[in-house]
């Protein structure tokens, strides 16, 4: 029965052929060699080539006709809860403040009672209008006079004095005043403070406040310098807007100079000009700007330009004179640029003429002119301008200066002889007027040789002044001179 066994050894790689996946490529297996008799084995197909399958295009989704559900909304994150603020602590009041306060300045304790100053000098500014602020006040007065600082408490006890008159403790307060600069105050100053007790009658306590540091910075500036600065500062804060805010400024300043401390005044007066706009005491402070720059802080060109800026921009202000004649002071002593200061003084001529202060230029003009200019020709045309313009003995003067300068300087006898015959002319009455006239004679002639001219005026001087001694000379001149020719 060998057939049918055979039969079923050959169709095992059939079946296994099937199974494995054709391949187009894969050559055609070989004969597999005769098995044995008894063993067929069935021969053995080589692995094929996979081609990379293509894939099929995805089909789109199919649209709905159903609505779309909406889609829930992210809930927020929550959020750290806030720790509540500590509540700050409950603040007792005044009057529990003033307790405080009071007791440390009673304390037996030396150094707990000088420091407790400081406690009551914030109570007074924190409750200035309290009921408790008076007795604040006089304990803070007495711990000062205490320590040594009498200026200080004396100024401690007229502010306790001026903000409350009518209670007990501002009697008190003027009666420690009183006995404190009786036995404290210079005899210089000892009558001005005493006279501070009597109060304006005013029955506003800023006014009365404002009048009192004016005062003192006025009548008694070295006396209570320090701490009468220190009240008008406080005073600026506590009523910013006081229409005495700024006399105060300048009192101030005024306070600085006095104690030779010139930068803090300058800057007291600058502090004026920059929030007082409309302060009628702008040119006096711009003035003071100028000076404090010219002298004590030893700046002329600051000191200048101070001037200058208040001539510009406060033209009819009083202080311009000044200013000028200040400005040509410096341009002559500090910077010896003279023709400036002839320009400065020629401007004072312009502002001001037929014054004192043309008068005192032009000739601070003509001395420029021929001593530090070296040009004494225009030095006599100034004089004759001088003349012109104030006559009198001024005037007089003037020609006869010019007349001097012309014989010395210039060299020149014909304008010496005329203006002294202009002198003569001008002011008949002069007592020089004599003098004059003679002396031009005989310019014309010792020097000019001109004897025509030299006896016309001899006999003016007979003829004008019949009574005065050189009418006798003028005619024996004349004779003289007849002779000659």
């Amino acid at each position: 029965m060998k057939t049918p066994l055979l039969l079923l050894l050959l169709a095992v790689p059939v079946l296994a052929q099937e199974e494995a996946p054709a391949s187009a490529d894969s050559a055609p297996a070989a004969a597999p060699a005769a098995p044995p008799a008894d063993v067929i084995e069935a021969p053995k197909a080589e692995p094929k080539k996979e081609e990379p399958k293509e894939e099929a295009p995805k089909a789109l989704p199919k649209p709905s006709l159903a609505p779309e559900e909406p889609k829930p909304e992210p809930k927020p994150e929550p959020k750290p809860e806030a720790k509540p603020e500590p509540k700050a602590a409950a603040k007792a009041g005044p009057s529990d403040e003033f307790a405080f306060a009071k007791s440390a300045a009673e304390d037996a304790d030396g150094k707990v009672s000088e420091a407790s100053m400081e406690e009551l000098a914030v109570f007074v500014r924190r409750h200035p209008n309290s009921a408790q602020a008076p007795e604040a006040m006089l304990l803070l007065a007495g711990l000062k006079q205490k320590n040594g600082d009498w200026q200080p408490a004396t100024a401690s006890l007229l502010r306790l004095l001026y903000e409350y008159p009518e209670t007990k403790i501002g009697l008190r307060a003027k009666s420690d005043y009183l006995t404190l600069v009786d036995k404290k105050a210079s005899r210089k100053h000892r009558q001005t403070l005493n006279d501070l007790v009597r109060l304006p009658e005013t029955a506003d306590k800023a006014d009365r406040l404002s009048a009192l540091w004016r005062r003192v910075a006025e009548q008694a500036p070295d006396a209570l310098y320090e701490p009468v600065a220190a009240e008008i500062r406080d005073f600026s804060v506590r009523f910013p807007e006081h229409k005495d805010g700024d006399r105060l400024q300048a009192a101030l300043a005024r306070l600085h100079a006095a104690n030779d401390k010139p930068a803090a005044a300058m800057l007291s007066w600058r502090k004026l000009l920059a929030l007082f706009a409309d302060s009628p005491l702008r040119p006096e402070a711009q003035m003071a700007v100028g000076d404090l720059y010219a002298d004590a802080l030893r700046d002329p060109k600051k000191a200048i330009d101070a001037y200058q800026e208040l001539v510009e921009k406060y033209p009819k202000a009083p202080e311009v004179q000044a200013a000028l004649e200040r400005s040509a002071q410096l341009f002559d002593d500090k910077l010896r640029q003279y023709a400036l200061a002839v320009e400065m003084h020629e401007r004072v001529v312009t502002l001001f003429p037929k014054t004192p202060a043309s008068l005192k230029a032009l000739k601070s003009v003509a001395k420029l002119q021929r001593d530090r200019l070296g040009s004494p020709g225009d030095a006599v045309k100034t004089l004759q301008r001088l003349s012109s313009m104030h006559g009198g003995q001024d005037g007089v003067d003037a020609l006869l200066q010019a007349a001097d300068f012309a014989k010395r300087d210039l060299k020149d006898p014909a304008r010496q002889a005329e203006l002294l015959r202009k002198v003569s002319d001008d002011y008949a009455g002069a007592k020089e007027a004599p003098q004059a006239l003679y002396d031009s004679a005989e310019v014309y002639e010792s020097t000019l040789k001109d004897n025509a001219k030299a006896m016309e005026l001899y006999k003016e001087v007979v003829s004008k002044f019949p009574s005065h001694k050189l009418a006798k000379r003028a005619g024996d001149r004349v004779a003289k001179i007849e002779q000659a020719n």
